[in-house]
């Protein structure tokens, strides 16, 4: 899809699911289509629905929602918007602890 924006992806101080293979092998599948998944971007969390698959390590999704901090959920962040399609690696992908 030639369309998707390349974004940098936080890695300082994120989770990432690689980063526990040997706890989350679950998790360790490669997503498919439909699959939502998650990622940090400027400390912000981003949930994204995948649209495929770009080769054997990167999906292109659609950002559904990004939550900043605390805040239940915002349009945009620092330039990215739900509705984006972006591309994902899946390293990139990470754990999103939500508040209660």
């Amino acid at each position: 899809m030639s369309n998707a924006r390349a974004v940098t992806w936080d890695s300082e101080g994120v989770d990432h699911v690689a980063d526990h293979e040997e706890l989350t092998q679950f998790l360790h599948k490669k997503p498919k289509t439909g699959d939502i998944i998650t990622a940090r971007y400027m400390k912000a969390n981003v949930r994204m629905k995948v649209l495929e698959r770009d080769g054997e390590d990167a999906s292109i999704a659609e950002v559904l929602g990004i939550s900043v901090e605390d805040e239940k959920g915002v349009g945009d962040h620092e330039g990215l918007h739900k509705g984006d399609t972006v591309r994902v690696p899946d390293k990139d992908r990470a754990f999103i602890r939500y508040s209660d």
